[in-house]
């Protein structure tokens, strides 16, 4: 079996052409949705690796196993579309129906214009006689024709008429017509010779019941009534009768045991000639013509038929599937690994720093070196590799010399035994390896400093001959897009041009990036490295969600931390002394400011945590605190037996007036009432506003204000990590600040009920976790209109 090449039987290549069909027409998913379908390639890889253990996928029995697997999925929704992958039954009948009803016609034809006679010119026999030996030389004249010429034009309008399929390339929109209808145009391209041979096998056959049936029908008349061989002709007289016949007989006469006749003979059997003809004489006529069917219509048609069988069953034992077709390359390319190695050619400066920040990102491990390096892996064993080309290096003369597509570990170990023997032994050089590098490259990003570089990168680029994507530093000019564009089109470039900063100024724009690589990949490639894409993308969600956690497990840290103010409740003392008072304000500002050098810190630690996620050195300098001076909540504590006092005090005086008012009765009960009550409440009402600080200190905590503040700070910090600018401190541009205060505002109503839970709640977790959702929100908002 050829590496590019399958070789299935028929019945085999029936599934594989179908379930090609289903795919090709069923884009929407009404047979098998998405989810379904890679469902069952997973479950057809596992059954093919159970039947095939070697190391290496095999392609044959994969394709099967998913054939199988489609299609029995699909029997259950539409019997109708499975029950394509059996042979058409008309088939099989048409090659005895036609045959039959082509010996009844012979027959018939025979008898209406000779019913009683044995006419020697007959024209119903002599025109069979006559069609046979045009096809046959028309077979001839074939076997020397050009090899294209099959006659598939004739057969598809025969088979479609068959099937009752609309003509070709037309679509109804109902399911079953149009999967039929691609069924039987693929399978008749994969198929073509078997169903010529198919053909030409029903017309040797209809053609031999012709002559069958002028054969039987002879034989038939012969044996109820005594036939009158002669012949009679107006405008043949008998020399020419003569010739005539005597070409028609010879391979009769060459071939069989029957004599020649002469002028004489046939002057005698003119009807006209009244001669008396004996019945051993109208035998010997009779059975003339009959071997002469046999030797020219019976016996050829009957062996051409045979041979045409057994070459179509030879065939249909090893039907072609070609592999590199675009279709199988895709099925393919959904199992099978990808290797894919982009070449980066970028001189020093911003575009290359933002370049290398991006890999950085993306890298599952550091890797430096001139050869290619492996920035991410797939589970299915998919590979990205990235390496520099020296922006200087100019390649060889002639084109690269490029591995063989799908070659065999064989044909490798060959190859390199080959090169290794090959002229004097060489050691390799650095250009060795660049030439090999590039020459496995399957695309090239370039990062031109100006128009210039383009010029210069040309040779290079048609030397590689891959297809490439200019990143223009460009800050979002379409003028300058516009040049760039017009220069890869003055230089014939196969090369897109995007904008740098569009298409790798943060994680969210990668996607276009990605998009535009794969878009121009080899289409062997492509499903591999739409995996690496989503892998890729999978890794910057998850680094997404762990920022957005980082940052609301900041805020909640920073809503439940208080200080304690190292004073003395409020009590009597502060209402009149002022010493006392100044001395309670200082102790607040002095838990103010320690508060905020504590939530400082925090931040600072979070934005650490944030660049170490992003893979960027910590800040050489601290990171300017959010400006938080004013606002604190001061939760206040009051001196529980003071209160008590000073409530039993009013409740007492509160119940002498209600002594008074009733003239003395109560006995000064009101006044005692009072005092317990009054005492009782204020103390209650000290301990209960005391929870807080259990140690009864007065606390200090940052307001919602406060809190909105430090969300801003937070998210613009997020958005200088994330945007790739190439230093290792981030901070935000001023522009970003508005654009942060006011999607943080536009949240505040959201926001206030999680600063409560914050506060209040037993387990942060949960308001993390609802937190950094309000959080990614707006960050992707941001991200998504910051420049």
């Amino acid at each position: 079996m050829e590496e590019s090449t399958l070789r299935l039987d028929e019945a085999t290549a029936r599934q594989l052409v179908l379930v090609r069909a289903i795919d090709d027409v069923d884009t929407q998913g009404k047979l098998l949705s998405e989810v379904e379908r890679e469902q069952l390639e997973r479950d057809a890889l596992e059954a093919s690796r159970r039947a095939s253990p070697a190391a290496d996928l095999d392609l044959a029995q994969y394709l099967q196993q998913r054939a199988r697997k489609v299609l029995a999925a699909v029997e259950n929704r539409h019997p109708q579309l499975a029950a394509l992958q059996d042979p058409e039954p008309w088939r099989a009948w048409l090659l005895w129906v036609l045959p039959l009803a082509a010996a009844i016609g012979g027959a018939a034809l025979d008898r209406i214009d000779n019913p009683q006679k044995v006419n020697m010119l007959s024209p119903p026999l002599l025109g069979v006689l006559a069609w046979n030996v045009g096809m046959y030389l028309l077979l001839l004249a074939c076997a020397f024709a050009p090899p294209a010429w099959q006659g598939a034009r004739v057969l598809a309008l025969l088979q479609r008429w068959f099937a009752g399929l609309p003509g070709h390339g037309r679509r109804t929109g109902r399911l079953r017509i149009d999967v039929s209808a691609r069924f039987h145009q693929q399978w008749l391209q994969a198929t073509a010779r078997q169903q010529l041979l198919w053909f030409k096998q029903l017309l040797h056959l209809t053609a031999a019941g012709w002559g069958g049936g002028l054969a039987v029908s002879i034989v038939l008349g012969g044996l109820v009534r005594q036939y009158r061989v002669g012949w009679e002709s107006t405008l043949l007289d008998l020399p020419q009768v003569h010739a005539v016949l005597s070409t028609l007989f010879a391979p009769v006469v060459g071939l069989l045991p029957f004599q020649a006749f002469s002028a004489a003979d046939l002057q005698r059997m003119a009807f006209s000639s009244g001669a008396a003809i004996g019945v051993e004489e109208a035998r010997r006529w009779v059975w003339m013509y009959l071997a002469l069917l046999g030797v020219v219509v019976l016996v050829p048609r009957t062996l051409l038929a045979g041979w045409a069988a057994w070459r179509r069953r030879r065939l249909g034992r090893a039907v072609r599937i070609d592999l590199r077709d675009p279709y199988y390359v895709e099925v393919l390319a959904r199992v099978s690994p990808a290797r894919v190695t982009l070449g980066v050619l970028a001189r020093p400066g911003r575009g290359r720093a933002l370049l290398q920040r991006l890999l950085q990102e993306a890298a599952e491990r550091g890797g430096r070196g001139a050869g290619p390096r492996t920035v991410l892996t797939t589970p299915k064993g998919d590979v990205l590799r990235v390496f520099d080309i020296p922006p200087d290096y100019q390649p060889p003369q002639g084109p690269a010399a490029r591995p063989l597509e799908g070659a065999s570990a064989a044909q490798a170990w060959l190859q390199d035994l080959l090169g290794r023997f090959k002229g004097a032994r060489q050691v390799a050089t650095r250009d060795d390896e660049l030439q090999a590098s590039l020459a496995d490259t399957d695309f090239v990003l370039l990062l031109p400093a100006d128009v210039g570089d383009l010029e210069q990168a040309t040779r290079l680029l048609h030397w590689v001959a891959q297809p490439a994507l200019v990143l223009a530093d460009a800050h979002g000019d379409e003028q300058v897009l516009q040049d760039y564009r017009a220069a890869v089109q003055r230089l014939g470039l196969a090369a897109e041009v995007l904008d740098l900063d569009q298409a790798a100024g943060h994680w969210v724009r990668e996607e276009r990036l990605l998009e535009a690589i794969g878009a121009h990949l080899a289409t062997s490639k492509r499903a591999g490295f739409a995996r690496v894409a989503a892998a890729w993308a999978e890794r910057n969600e998850r680094r997404f969600d762990e920022a957005m956690r980082q940052l609301a497990a900041l805020l909640v840290h920073a809503a439940r931390e208080h200080e304690e103010v190292g004073a003395a409740p409020v009590n009597l003392r502060q209402l009149v002394d002022a010493g006392e008072r100044e001395a309670g304000q200082r102790a607040r500002d002095a838990a103010a400011q320690a508060l905020l050098l504590r939530v400082h810190a925090e931040e600072t630690a979070t934005l650490a945590e944030l660049m170490r996620l992003h893979k960027l050195e910590a800040p050489a300098a601290p990171v300017p605190a959010a400006r938080m001076e004013q606002g604190f909540v001061v939760q206040h504590a009051v001196d529980a037996p003071q209160a008590g006092m000073a409530g039993a005090a009013s409740g007492a005086a509160l119940g002498a007036g209600i002594d008074v008012m009733t003239g003395g009765l109560s006995l000064g009960m009101a006044a005692a009432l009072g005092a317990v009550i009054g005492g009782g409440a204020a103390w209650v009402a000290a301990a209960w506003k005391n929870r807080a600080a259990p140690a009864g200190q007065s606390l200090v905590q940052l307001s919602e204000d406060m809190l909105l503040t430090l969300a801003e700070s937070a998210l613009a910090g997020y958005l200088a990590v994330a945007h790739r600018e190439g230093g290792t401190r981030p901070e935000a541009p001023a522009a970003w600040r508005g654009e942060v205060v006011a999607a943080v505002a536009a949240r505040r109503q959201e926001l206030a009920p999680l600063w409560l839970q914050a506060r209040t709640a037993r387990e942060e977790e949960g308001v993390v976790r609802e937190l950094a959702q309000v959080l990614g929100s707006v960050t992707r908002g941001l991200l998504a209109r910051v420049n």
